[in-house]
């Protein structure tokens, strides 16, 4: 039986930041929190969703915020990478007001059994996030994007301290 860590290999972990893709203006009941997609969000979130799950990725946990638009983002990936819907785990600090430190702390939380983590939540927040995380990237982060980091490391919480290298940019954009 082969043991990485037996010959010193590193454990990689993978975080995928997903912000949500484009919702309505106005919910129906003028909240902010149940505000789902609109029709273009559905096309965008979709689109990106396609292309990650071309390279056949496995990802082993998805957490989200609950918010309408996010939840529903979540739901669309979900789908295409083989998630089981049900598994997405809803975290109320992923909405707006838990901050990048929250945020943070989420993750330095996550069973370390967990390779690839995606995050699934809303700017100002995932975009100060992937820019605390990643040195190398300084972009912003519109609807539907995704900012992938590698950390070589085997614990999230040495991972959140450390930092890691940008994989994965994806916009609607930047796929044409």
């Amino acid at each position: 039986m082969f043991y990485p860590t037996m010959l010193g290999l590193k454990t990689i972990k993978k975080l995928y930041i997903v912000r949500h893709s484009k919702a309505v203006e106005v919910a129906p009941d003028f909240s902010d929190f149940n505000r789902c997609l609109a029709d273009y969000g559905v096309e965008k979130a979709t689109l990106i969703a396609q292309h990650l799950a071309r390279d056949q990725m496995d990802v082993d946990l998805m957490l989200s915020s609950p918010a309408c638009r996010a939840l529903e983002t979540a739901n669309i990936f979900s789908e295409y990478l083989k998630y089981p819907s049900s598994e997405i785990v809803q975290l109320q600090p992923l909405y707006h007001f838990g901050g990048t430190e929250k945020a943070i702390d989420i993750i330095s939380h996550v069973d370390d059994d967990v390779e690839t983590l995606m995050l699934f939540g809303h700017n100002p927040t995932f975009n100060a996030l992937s820019w605390n995380l990643c040195q190398e990237f300084r972009e912003g982060m519109p609807t539907s994007s995704v900012v992938g980091i590698t950390f070589n490391t085997k614990t999230w919480a040495k991972a959140v301290k450390k930092g890691g290298k940008l994989h994965t940019y994806l916009t609607k954009k930047n796929l044409r």
